[in-house]
C-alpha cells in the first residue's frame, strides 16, 4: 500500500471509525511490513498531539465564569471596531484638511497678473504676400488653393427640371456605393 493510505487508515482506526475486520487486517499488513509500521506510529503521534491542542484550545478558560474560552468576545465587536477605526480615519483627515487649509490664508490681497505685449502689431499679410512666400512648395500649394475664391456652380438655364427631389435621389445613389 501507499503511504498515504496507511496514513488515512492510521487516523481512522484512532478516531475509531474503523470496524474491527479492518482494524485486524490493517494491524496483519503492518506487522508485515515494518516501513509501513513507522508511517503508521509517526501518523498515530501527530493524531494525538493534534486531539490534545484541539482539546486544550476548546477547553474552558475560567470555570468558575461558566463560558468557553473561544465564545468570550461578542462576534458583532469586531464589526462595531472596524467602523469605529474608519470613522476615527476620516474625522482626523477632516481635521487635517481643516486646519491646513486655514493656515494658508492671510489678509493681504495678491496682485491680477497680467501679460504685456513685448512686440508691435504684425502686418496681416494678404493672399498675394502668401503667395510669394509659399508659391512652389507642396503644402503652401495646398494652403493657397484653399485660400483662393471658387468660381460659383453653373445651374443650367432650365431650373425648373433640377429639384431638390431629384438632387437628393442622386446623393443617395451615389453615396450608396461609397
Amino acid at each position: 500500500m501507499k503511504r498515504e493510505r496507511i496514513e488515512r487508515l492510521t487516523i481512522d482506526v484512532a478516531a475509531g471509525e474503523l470496524n474491527e475486520d479492518a482494524e485486524a487486517l490493517l494491524n496483519a499488513y503492518l506487522a508485515e511490513h515494518p516501513q509501513a509500521k513507522q508511517w503508521a506510529e509517526q501518523m498515530l503521534t501527530t493524531y494525538e498531539k493534534t486531539q490534545e491542542a484541539i482539546a486544550e484550545k476548546t477547553s474552558w478558560a475560567n470555570t468558575t465564569a461558566g463560558t468557553p474560552f473561544a465564545c468570550k468576545k461578542p462576534t458583532g465587536w469586531v464589526k462595531w471596531r472596524s467602523v469605529g477605526r474608519s470613522a476615527a480615519i476620516l474625522a482626523v483627515g477632516i481635521l487635517i484638511g481643516f486646519a491646513g487649509t486655514r493656515w494658508g490664508t492671510t489678509d493681504e490681497t495678491t496682485g491680477i497678473a497680467s501679460m504685456e505685449p513685448t512686440r508691435g502689431p504684425v502686418p496681416v499679410k494678404t493672399v498675394s504676400d502668401l503667395k510669394e512666400k509659399y508659391a512652389g512648395t507642396f503644402w503652401g500649394d495646398k494652403m493657397l488653393a484653399l485660400l483662393e475664391p471658387r468660381p460659383a456652380q453653373q445651374y443650367k438655364a432650365d431650373l425648373h427640371s433640377v429639384s431638390l427631389w431629384d438632387r437628393y435621389r442622386l446623393y443617395k445613389k451615389e453615396k450608396r456605393y461609397e
